[in-house]
């Protein structure tokens, strides 16, 4: 099975670690350079994914780049893009994120296959031809939580982000049939809440279910 690793999450910063057996891949560097380095070593890193533009995802790129790390950026990809990087398949997907190109990624190695999609509201993809073994998904916020009054940056925040509903949505046009976890971030602080999201999720799917926290680790909410 996957090794999954929340480093940080949300507005503040997202940084994620996933080993698929073959070495680590990063999945966004929105944090220092020395928070990274201080959970993994280097030498072990095969590839980074950042998903696009915004600086709490992107942070650290620069610093990725200058130790020749291979990184596969969605911020300047507009449509689907098939790799390869030391027998890993790297498929890329354009998913919106108000103006910002954005990518969600599909990753696949031996007899695994991770989705890693954050900051967005809709996939135009068909996506139901992959058995994932490990959905890595935003969930930010519940609609309940959300005011009748809001300010814009409320506005922007709900049009450009994946709600609790929204996700049982995408997860439905999925095939799980031999998913082993669903870890959910970029959850908002203000508007979002973990229990009621892990356990709504665990709850539908019967697939354990890890909500991360702000400042790095997972909580989870049940086991398959």
């Amino acid at each position: 099975m996957t090794q999954f690793k929340c480093l940080a999450t949300g507005s503040s910063g997202n940084c994620y670690l996933l080993d698929l057996g073959g070495g680590c891949i990063i999945l966004d560097a929105g944090i220092t350079i020395k928070k990274i380095l201080d959970n993994i070593n280097f030498n072990d890193v095969i590839f980074a994914c950042i998903s696009h533009s915004h600086n709490d995802h992107k942070a650290s790129m620069p610093d990725l780049l200058r130790k020749h790390i291979q990184i596969f950026y969605g911020g300047s990809n507009t449509k689907p893009k098939f790799s390869n990087c030391k027998g890993h398949k790297i498929i890329q997907m354009p998913i919106e994120h108000g103006e910002c190109i954005n990518n969600a990624f599909i990753i696949k190695y031996e007899n695994e296959c991770v989705l890693y999609a954050t900051d967005f509201t809709l996939c135009e993809y068909d996506l139901s031809e992959f058995k994932f073994t490990r959905v890595i998904v935003e969930c930010n916020f519940c609609e309940d939580l959300i005011p009748t009054e809001m300010d814009l940056k409320t506005k922007r925040q709900i049009n450009t982000h994946m709600s609790l509903n929204g996700l049982k949505i995408f997860l439905d046009s999925l095939n799980l049939s031999t998913c082993k976890e669903i870890d959910l971030i970029h959850k908002s602080n203000q508007y979002g809440n973990a229990v009621v999201m892990g356990a709504t999720i665990y709850s539908k799917y019967k697939i354990r279910t890890g909500v991360c926290k702000q400042f790095g680790g997972v909580a989870y909410y049940g086991w398959k």
